[in-house]
């Protein structure tokens, strides 16, 4: 492939994942159920509410899901995988495309989480006390992951290990479970 051709294919999937990015943010601040008062919760709905919100008329609520922003981020995986494949000129089985599409979806699920989890404990040591509005959605974020972890591990003279085991728990269940559909995705395009 030519190098047009690959800063072709990267400048498609850079774009891709950052707008997939928002609309797996939207959906895992309202699992979260993050404070929607916080000026960055508020920045992402007011940034995918455009979208979000006439597809959310025809689909069902639910008060932890916006199945709306999901369905929007699966959409825009599968097209990307569409696309690719139309530039590669090759065809994709629905079956192998709606197995990557997962796959990435659950990928990027992971990856925000992780990478949320790294910020809370680098701002844990910056700011260990101070409550920052701006910055609170961020342990709203990871309280459903530490949480349930907090509980069963004990505290080591104050330090707190659980983002340590979370981060562990994310990292493998990325290996397993998206390697696992990636592969079957795979094998099935």
């Amino acid at each position: 492939m030519s190098p047009t051709g690959q800063a072709g294919f990267f400048a498609l999937q850079f774009i891709v994942d950052i707008v997939v990015f928002f609309f797996v943010l939207r959906v895992a601040l309202r699992l979260s159920m993050a404070n929607p008062r916080s000026p960055f919760v508020h920045g992402v709905a007011t940034l995918t509410n455009p979208v979000c919100r006439p597809l959310a008329k025809f689909i069902p609520y639910h008060p932890r899901w916006d199945f709306a922003a999901l369905l929007w981020a699966f959409v825009l995986q599968a097209v990307y995988y569409g696309i690719m494949a139309l530039m590669l000129g090759k065809d994709y089985a629905i079956t192998g495309l709606v197995i990557l599409t997962l796959s990435d979806l659950l990928a990027a699920f992971l990856n925000l989480w992780f990478l949320s989890i790294i910020a809370e404990a680098i701002l844990s040591f910056i700011r260990p006390v101070q409550y920052d509005p701006n910055l609170s959605f961020i342990s709203d974020l990871n309280r459903p992951i530490l949480e349930p972890i907090r509980r069963v591990m004990p505290q080591m003279g104050g330090l707190d290990l659980s983002p340590i085991a979370a981060l562990f728990l994310i990292k493998i269940s990325e290996i397993l479970l998206v390697g696992w559909l990636t592969q079957i995705g795979k094998q099935l395009v």
